[in-house]
C-alpha cells in the first residue's frame, strides 16, 4: 500500500517539476524548437523502424491528448505550443518503449534483494534498516526522474532513462535485500 502512496507522489513530483519549468520558463521560442529538434533526434536514434512507427504512433496519440492541457498552461504562440506538445508526445513514446526493459531491470533487481534476503534469514548477513530505506528511496528516485524525462519536454535527454532505470533496480535490490528477516 505505501509502495503505492509512494509512486504515486512520484508521479505528482515528477508533474509538478514539468509544469513548473514549463511556466516559469518564460519566453519559450528557442526552448521550444530546442526541445522539439532533440526529440525528434532521440525518435531518429531508434535503428527498428518498425520501433519507430510505433514510438511515432504512441507519439501522435499522445499529442491530442496533451494539446489540451498545454492549451490551458499557455498564452503563448499558437506554433510553440504545437512544438512543446510534439516534443512532450516523442518524449512520452520513447519512454513507452522502455518501460518493458525497465520492468525487466526492476524484478531483477528485486529477485537479487530476495537472494540477499534469504541469506540475511539464514543469519549470515545482517540486515540494515537504513539500507533498506536508502533503497527504497533510491528506487522511487529513479522512478520519479523516469517520469520526469518522460512528460517534460525541457528534462534531459531520454537516453537517462537506462540509468535511471539501473538507478531503479539497484534500489529494489537494496529495499528488497535489507528488509528484516522476520517480515
Amino acid at each position: 500500500m505505501t509502495l503505492t502512496i509512494n509512486v504515486f507522489v512520484a508521479l505528482l513530483i515528477a508533474l509538478g517539476l514539468s509544469v513548473g519549468l514549463f511556466l516559469v520558463g518564460g519566453r519559450h521560442e528557442d526552448k521550444a524548437a530546442h526541445a522539439l529538434a532533440c526529440a525528434e533526434g532521440a525518435l531518429g536514434t531508434v535503428s527498428d523502424p518498425a520501433a519507430r512507427e510505433a514510438a511515432d504512433g504512441k507519439a501522435r496519440r499522445w499529442e491530442k491528448a496533451l494539446a489540451p492541457v498545454f492549451r490551458v498552461l499557455s498564452n503563448r504562440k499558437i506554433a510553440v505550443e504545437k512544438a512543446l506538445v510534439r516534443a512532450t508526445a516523442l518524449r512520452m513514446g520513447l519512454a513507452a518503449q522502455l518501460i518493458p526493459l525497465a520492468l525487466f531491470l526492476l524484478t531483477l533487481g528485486f529477485l537479487a534483494g530476495l537472494l540477499r534476503r534469504d541469506r540475511a534469514r539464514d543469519l549470515v548477513l545482517y540486515s540494515s534498516v537504513t539500507f533498506s530505506y536508502l533503497g527504497k528511496f533510491l528506487s522511487l528516485a529513479g522512478t520519479a526522474f523516469g517520469f520526469f524525462v518522460a512528460l517534460s519536454p525541457f528534462a534531459p535527454p531520454v537516453w537517462t532513462l537506462y540509468p535511471a532505470s539501473g538507478l531503479a533496480a539497484l534500489g529494489a535490490a537494496m529495499y528488497v535485500g535489507n528488509l528484516p528477516p522476520r517480515l
